[in-house]
């Protein structure tokens, strides 16, 4: 972590760029969006072995 002295407190955009670019930031919407996904798929699909949109 490093310390910027040419500003006094607050942050730049720049920080927040690299906040949102983090490996936990980026996994925990990623996983988040997943579980979503699979928790609509299974609200209009439940108990489904087979899904018919696959189905060609």
């Amino acid at each position: 972590m490093y310390f910027n002295k040419n500003k006094e407190g607050g942050f730049s955009m720049r920080d927040l760029k690299t906040y949102l670019s983090t490996a936990p930031v980026l996994s925990t919407l990623w996983f988040g969006s997943l579980a979503g996904l699979l928790i609509e798929i299974n609200r209009f699909f439940p108990d489904a072995l087979i899904f018919p949109f696959f189905s060609f």
